[in-house]
C-alpha cells in the first residue's frame, strides 16, 4: 500500500527534523554503514589533507629556499662571470707579460753577445797593452844603459875639462885679448851676458862658446851651459825676416840637440844679436816672445 501526499510530506519532514527518526530510517534501509564508510573516508581525506598541506609547506618552504639558491646561483654566475673576465684579464696581461719577457730575453741576449764581444775587445787590448808593456820596459832599460853612458860621458867629459881647465883658462884669457884687441867676438860677448844673467839668479855657471854637440852627426853651439841648460846664439847682423828666421830655427835645432845630449829640460834659450833694422828688431820682439826665447839686441838703425 502506497503513502499519501501528506503522509510523505509528514515523513520527509521527520527525515528532516528528527535525527533519531533519520537514524533509524538509515539503519532500516543499510546506510548507516554507507554513513560510517563515509566517515571513515572522510577521516582519511582530511589525513590525505593535512598531509597534502605538510608537503605544500614544505614545498612552499623548498620553494623559497629554492628561490634563494636561485638568487645565491645567479650571484655565484654573475661572480664565475666576474671571475672569467678577470681570468681573461690576467691571461692576456700575462700574455702581454710573456711577449715582454720574450723581449727582455732576446735584448738581454743581445746584451750578453755585446758584453762578450767587449770582453774579447778587452782580451785584446789588454794584450797590446802587455806587449806595450813590454816595449816600454825594454826601452826603460835601453834609456837606463843611455843614462849611464851618458853620466859615464859626462864624467869624462868633466874630467877632461879639469885637466884641460888650466888650458882653457888660458886660451879663455887669450881669446878675451883678442875680442878686446877686434873690437869683440860677438859669441865671448853672449856668453859674458849669459854668465851674468845667470849668476843674477843664483847660478854659477862657467858658459862655454862654440861647442861642438856629437848629435845628428855634430852641432855648432855659439854660446852652452849644461846646468841649467842655457843654449844660446849669436849673430853679428841681420838684414832679412827670412835671415831672423833661420837664425831661430837655427837655435830651435841647437836647443833640442842640447836636451837629447843632456838629457835636461831647457832652462833658457837666448838669441842676440849685435845690429839689425828697426823693422827686423820688432819682428824678432814678437816672434821670440811668442817662442819663450830671451832676445837680446845691439845697436838698431833705419833703413
Amino acid at each position: 500500500m502506497g503513502l499519501s501526499p501528506e503522509e510523505v510530506r509528514r515523513f520527509l519532514r521527520a527525515l528532516d527534523e528528527d535525527e533519531e527518526f533519520r537514524l533509524a530510517v538509515a539503519a532500516k534501509l543499510g546506510i548507516s554503514d554507507v554513513k560510517a564508510s563515509i566517515d571513515r573516508l572522510t577521516e582519511i581525506v582530511g589525513g590525505v589533507v593535512n598531509v597534502i598541506n605538510s608537503m605544500l609547506n614544505i614545498l612552499k618552504d623548498s620553494l623559497s629556499k629554492q628561490d634563494k639558491v636561485l638568487e645565491e646561483l645567479k650571484a655565484l654566475r654573475e661572480g664565475e662571470n666576474k671571475l672569467w673576465e678577470e681570468v681573461k684579464a690576467i691571461r692576456e696581461t700575462e700574455q702581454r707579460h710573456e711577449e715582454e719577457l720574450k723581449a727582455l730575453r732576446e735584448e738581454n741576449n743581445k746584451i750578453w753577445e755585446e758584453i762578450k764581444a767587449i770582453k774579447e775587445e778587452n782580451n785584446k787590448i789588454w794584450q797590446e797593452i802587455k806587449a806595450l808593456r813590454e816595449v816600454e820596459q825594454r826601452h826603460e832599460e835601453e834609456l837606463k844603459a843611455l843614462r849611464r853612458d851618458f853620466n859615464a860621458f859626462v864624467e869624462l867629459e868633466e874630467k877632461r875639462w879639469e885637466e884641460q881647465f888650466k888650458f882653457n883658462k888660458w886660451i879663455t884669457n887669450a881669446l878675451m885679448e883678442i875680442r878686446d884687441s877686434l873690437g869683440g867676438l860677438y859669441e865671448y860677448y853672449t856668453a859674458s851676458w849669459i854668465r851674468e844673467w845667470l849668476r843674477a839668479k843664483g847660478f854659477n855657471c862657467d858658459v862655454r862658446v862654440n861647442v861642438t854637440l856629437p848629435v845628428d852627426g855634430s852641432r855648432e853651439v855659439d854660446a852652452l851651459c849644461y846646468d841649467p841648460l842655457v843654449v844660446g846664439e849669436a849673430t853679428v847682423k841681420l838684414t832679412s825676416i827670412e835671415d831672423a828666421d833661420r837664425e831661430i830655427e837655427k837655435l830651435i835645432l841647437n836647443i833640442k840637440a842640447a836636451e837629447k845630449l843632456t838629457g835636461r829640460k831647457l832652462y833658457a834659450a837666448v838669441l842676440a844679436v849685435e845690429t839689425l833694422p828697426n823693422e827686423i828688431a820688432q819682428y824678432l820682439r814678437t816672434k821670440t816672445k811668442e817662442l819663450g826665447i830671451i832676445l837680446v839686441l845691439g845697436r838698431e838703425y833705419t833703413w
